[in-house]
């Protein structure tokens, strides 16, 4: 008994240090999710073509949710992942009714537990 109790004495601090880590609070923190449009201006005509840019979205997940907020009444607006990461295309249709003018969306990204947004000029003229 006198043998183990120099060795426990020792082997149980050591155990709780190990444990316990080395300072830090355990906790992985992930790099910033990020999301960009190659335009600052997209440009509809009232019933007109759909227009498609590109949104490029940095996130370590292959998901995200992407809402586009603030659009005027009349336009629609769908986002399209790409196969392989959260990145891909939004499009955007003004029906003939859109009211004509220039607006300020906000493009919404949620990905990897993260949320962030950018802004873009929303133009629409008439037919």
């Amino acid at each position: 008994m006198r043998f183990c109790r120099p060795i426990l004495g020792f082997a149980l601090p050591l155990a709780l240090f190990s444990l316990a880590g080395c300072g830090g609070s355990g906790m992985v923190t992930q790099p910033p999710i990020s999301v960009s449009l190659p335009v600052s201006k997209v440009t509809l005509t009232q019933n007109g073509n759909t227009v498609i840019i590109p949104i490029q979205i940095m996130s370590t997940s292959e998901t995200a949710l992407v809402m586009v907020n603030n659009l005027p009444s009349g336009v629609q607006s769908r986002y399209a992942a790409s196969d392989t990461n959260p990145s891909g295309t939004l499009s955007f249709k003004a029906s003939s009714s859109t009211m004509t003018g220039t607006f300020m969306p906000t493009v919404n990204v949620l990905s990897a537990g993260q949320s962030t947004s950018t802004q873009f000029a929303l133009v629409v003229t008439m037919q």
